[in-house]
Formats: structure tokens, C-alpha cells, sequence
């Protein structure tokens, strides 16, 4: 057993040193570049690459018209100019597509007039199922984006404050209230989800039009018909990117600010976690360092649970309805695969991408209910070893009661809790759904 392990202690040595050398042959502009493409940091590094992705991620959200003041949630008199014309002119390009969607679907037989409205399922035999999900998808989303509007309108959102300020003051550890390892944690991984965040929604900007547009090439009874069938999906397909850009592009960039917003709330706890662990180091623990710890964790609390109730909603909605129209372009893209492979794969493949999206951010949240638990365990274990006596002023039963309480944690509506068990069920949820729908098109079919 020994010779086998120093076998192994001398392989491992010999790959680190290969590695080392190999890394001192890469020129210095080469490992940059490389850094900057993957969104990794340094301890070194300033935040000025940061702070640019932060403003990136800003103007993109005020260019959408998803937020009236971006991240100056705090200034509700602020709203950035033009909002309301802007805005009221993509609601009236996105119903002005539902609209011809429907009557798309209603006069299907009639060629003039799939010709004059650009029908993109032109001779499909799939046409029908495809435009009910094309309506049925891009009233979710933009009900989605108005609810997002009216949540800003009503509550606003404290936590894009907090982008706001690191734009301002970098990442200190006092102002985002973390410890200096905790602090260094997030700075790394919100560099590397923004920049990961930004680089898609760029790229889903640049491939709509060139999507939409090989939707049409590859359906041989548009390719095949005269000059009226193409101008009219040329300009039916700049409307078309415009609202999917609009209403789809408004729902990455809010996914984008929440997905930031995690590690943010993790570190916190995890700071937490460090500062009761000292507390717990320390000999003697008298009244006025129980006070100080029961603020730290009634603030944490505060802060946290006054963010949740402002997004449980939007979670909500994601949680259910995004997650069921993602089971439905897999089951589309299933079941169209005999008429076209190519629209089949890309509804598979974005179904699949919402679905991993999901679950990972449902998956990620629920870590703060393990480290509730944490917590709990620390402060027990605190309590009892203190040399004071629990006073009803110091209110530390109440306090332990709320740090389980089912009502803390990351909210999903009033419906669920976000756990690790919650993930599961939703993969086990979707994957059943998927199958069901395929079971009733097999039953159907025969």
C-alpha cells in the first residue's frame, strides 16, 4: 500500500510541475486574454473590469425598457427619459404580433393571406401546434415583463442598490458587509456570472434575426415562392426580433441581475457563520457580546427577508410557468422532428437550457436554508455555553425560532420553499410532464 502511495504522491508532483511549465511558456498577453474570455479574477486585479460589466449589464436593462431607473432603485422620483413612449411602443409591436399570430392561425388555409402576414410555418404540417406555442410563449413573457414593471413601479427593487454601490465603491468588505475571505469569494464569482450573463444575451441579440431567418430558408415552400413572400417576411422578421429581443432579452437580463444576486446573500450568511464561530472561540461570552451577535443575525434576517418578499413572485412565475413552456418546447421539439430537424433541435435544445437554468438557481438558492441550519447550530451552541442568563430583552428564543422558521429562506410565491429537496422534485416534476405530454401524442397518433 505505501509503494502505491508514493506512486501516486510522485505522479501527482510530476503533473503540477508539468503544468507550471507549461504556464511559464504562455506569454503574459496570451494568459490574459485567456482570463478575460473565461470572466477570471485575480486578488490582484482591480475592479475596473467589473465595475464596466456592472454598467454593461445596467444599460442593457434601461435599453430594454425593463426598469425605469435601473439600478437607482432608491430614487424613486427617477425615471430615464422617454420610458413611457419607448415602452408603450413595445407593447404595441408585441401585441401587434400576437394579433397576426392569431389570425395566422385562424385563416391558416388562406395563402394570400399567410403571404401578406409572413407566416413563417407557411405548408407546415406542424403549423398549428407551433404558432399556439409561438402566442402561448410570447404572452408569458411579456405578461412576465409587465409584471417586472409593476413590481418596480410598486416596491422597486432594494437589491440592484447594491450593484449601485460597488459601481461606486468597489468591492468593500464593510460596505457589502462581508469578511475579507467571504468578500473575495464573491468578487471572483459575480465577475465570472456577469460576464458569462452578458456574453449571452449579447449573443442571443446578434443570432434572433439570423435565427428567424433560417426558419424561413428551410421551409422550402416559402423559398419557393415570389418576391411578395419575401419582402413581407422581411419586415415581418424585424418586428419579430424586436419583440423577442424586448420581451425574451427583459427576461435573461432579470435572470442575470437575480443570478448575480445570489452569491452576494450566500457570502453574507457564510460571514455570519465566521463571526459566531469566533464568538464561540471565545472563553468568556457576556451579555453585551450576545447583543451584538443577535443584531448581526436580526439584520442579516431583516435585509434578506425584505428582498425575498419583493421577488417571490417573479420566482413564482419563473418557477411554474417559464419552467411548463420549457417542457413544451421539448415535447414540440419531439414531436416535430419528422417535419423539420432543425426546428426540432433548437426547441429541444432551448427547452433543456431553461429547464438546467432553473433548477440551477433553484439548486444554488437553496444553500441558504443549509446555512440557516448553520447557524442555528452555532447559536445553540453559543447560548449554552454563555455565562448569561436568557432575559426576555435579549429576545434569543425568538430569535432561534426565526432562523428555522418556515417562513425563511428564499421564497417561491407562498407556495415553496426553496431546499435542495425542491430542486429534485423539479427535475423529477419536469421530467414527468415531458414524458406525459410525448405519452398522449403516441396515444393520440395511433
Amino acid at each position: 500500500m505505501l509503494p502505491f502511495a508514493n506512486c501516486r504522491f510522485i505522479f501527482f508532483i510530476c503533473r503540477v510541475n508539468i503544468l507550471e511549465s507549461i504556464s511559464r511558456r504562455i506569454p503574459f498577453q496570451v494568459k490574459v486574454l485567456i482570463k478575460k474570455f473565461f470572466g477570471l479574477l485575480s486578488d490582484d486585479d482591480s475592479d475596473e473590469e467589473t465595475v464596466k460589466s456592472i454598467q454593461v449589464l445596467e444599460n442593457i436593462a434601461l435599453g430594454l425598457m425593463m426598469t425605469r431607473r435601473g439600478h437607482r432603485q432608491d430614487e424613486t422620483s427617477y425615471v430615464q427619459p422617454h420610458f413611457h413612449f419607448k415602452n408603450n411602443l413595445i407593447r404595441f409591436v408585441s401585441i401587434l404580433n400576437f394579433i397576426r399570430f392569431y389570425l395566422i392561425l385562424i385563416y391558416n388555409q388562406n395563402d394570400n393571406l399567410s403571404i401578406l402576414l409572413g407566416n413563417p410555418f407557411f405548408h407546415e404540417n406542424s403549423s398549428d401546434i407551433m404558432i399556439c406555442y409561438v402566442i402561448g410563449g410570447g404572452i408569458t413573457l411579456f405578461v412576465f415583463r409587465e409584471y417586472v414593471l409593476y413590481v418596480e413601479d410598486t416596491r422597486a427593487y432594494p437589491v440592484l442598490c447594491t450593484l449601485r454601490d460597488i459601481k461606486v465603491s468597489g468591492f468593500d468588505s464593510n460596505m457589502l458587509k462581508l469578511t475579507t475571505k467571504q468578500c473575495k469569494w464573491f468578487r471572483s464569482t459575480f465577475h465570472l456570472l456577469i460576464t458569462i450573463w452578458i456574453r449571452w444575451i449579447y449573443c442571443v441579440f446578434i443570432c434572433t434575426p439570423f435565427a428567424l431567418i433560417i426558419l424561413r430558408i428551410q421551409n422550402q415552400a416559402i423559398v419557393n415562392s415570389g418576391p411578395a413572400m419575401y419582402i413581407s417576411h422581411f419586415c415581418w422578421i424585424v418586428l419579430e426580433s424586436c419583440t423577442f429581443i424586448f420581451i425574451f432579452g427583459s427576461f435573461l437580463n432579470l435572470a442575470a441581475h437575480v443570478t448575480v444576486s445570489i452569491p452576494l446573500y450566500l457570502c453574507r450568511l457564510k460571514s455570519l457563520i465566521e463571526l459566531l464561530k469566533r464568538v464561540r472561540s471565545k472563553q468568556f461570552i457576556d451579555d453585551s457580546i450576545i447583543k451584538g451577535m443577535n443584531t448581526d443575525v436580526i439584520s442579516y434576517m431583516n435585509e434578506f427577508d425584505k428582498n425575498i418578499v419583493t421577488i417571490r413572485y417573479l420566482f413564482f412565475f419563473v418557477f411554474i410557468l417559464v419552467s411548463f413552456g420549457a417542457d413544451t418546447a421539448i415535447f414540440l421539439g419531439l414531436s416535430t422532428k419528422g417535419h423539420s430537424k432543425w426546428v426540432s433541435n433548437m426547441l429541444v435544445i432551448r427547452g433543456l437550457l431553461v429547464l438546467f437554468i432553473v433548477g440551477s438557481i433553484v439548486y444554488v438558492g437553496s444553500a441558504t436554508l443549509d446555512q440557516l441550519y448553520v447557524i442555528h447550530g452555532l447559536y445553540v451552541s453559543i447560548i449554552a455555553k454563555a455565562s448569561v442568563k436568557l432575559e426576555q430583552k435579549l429576545k434569543t428564543l425568538e430569535i432561534l425560532d426565526r432562523i428555522l422558521s418556515p417562513y425563511c429562506g428564499a421564497k417561491v410565491g407562498d407556495a415553496f420553499r426553496g431546499e435542495k429537496l425542491l430542486a429534485v422534485y423539479y427535475v423529477l416534476e419536469n421530467a414527468s410532464t415531458i414524458m406525459l405530454l410525448i405519452c398522449n401524442l403516441q396515444f393520440i397518433s395511433s
